[in-house]
């Protein structure tokens, strides 16, 4: 973390003196908790991980040769920066089954998971939730698939959200052209992206 201005401890003002003593007490309670949150976070993350991992070796589907692979342990180290800025264990539950899943041998085909941990760490925890309550909505609905999901109450704040989701590809906006425009918004209907349904795919694989 870069320090505060101490200069101000340097002048010969009674004051200031004193301020840049206070400055620099701040700087430094600052620095140590956010040493101590990024060691629990990076431990949080190890341990989720860990027991996703074990699980996927009871299974039998542990994939060995992924753990050895460079280019994992390049993804273990983007999982841990991103863990590092975020305190919501239920975020850091995310890192670690994409993590996990991508040791997994029935992971999903062709996934970009770098690209996927990166549009996850875009998102805050909250709306992760909302994406996941989106998801399970649409997966449940009988009609979702074919006429997509109406415009959700999110609150003031939906439009936003909507467009971040959108933004991290994981749900999509289309006019459903055989349905009466009073059944969906101006922007249509929402709809799950194939990527949303690989990111749950791998999710569930250790589960």
């Amino acid at each position: 973390m870069a320090a505060l201005p101490s200069s101000l401890g340097a002048t010969g003002e009674p004051g200031l003196s004193l301020a840049g003593v206070a400055i620099n007490f701040v700087d430094a309670a600052l620095a140590t908790h956010m040493a101590g949150r990024i060691d629990v976070n990076r431990e949080e993350l190890s341990d989720r991980t860990e027991a996703r991992l074990r699980r996927l070796e009871r299974r039998r589907r542990l994939d060995v040769q992924v753990l050895r692979d460079p280019r994992f342990h390049a993804l273990v180290f983007q999982a841990a920066v991103a863990a590092a800025q975020d305190g919501d264990t239920e975020k850091i539950d995310w890192y670690a089954a994409i993590l996990a899943g991508a040791a997994s041998r029935d992971r999903p085909a062709d996934l970009n998971v770098r690209a996927l941990l990166s549009s996850m760490a875009f998102l805050t925890a909250e709306e992760m939730k909302l994406a996941r309550q989106f998801y399970e909505d649409f997966d449940q609905s009988k009609h979702a698939i074919i006429d997509g999901a109406p415009t959700p109450n999110w609150g003031p704040d939906t439009s936003l959200y909507l467009r971040r989701l959108e933004s991290a590809n994981l749900i999509v906006s289309q006019v459903v052209e055989a349905l009466p425009a009073r059944f969906q918004g101006t922007a249509g209907n929402y709809f799950v992206t194939s990527t949303f349904h690989r990111l749950m795919a791998l999710v569930r694989e250790t589960n």
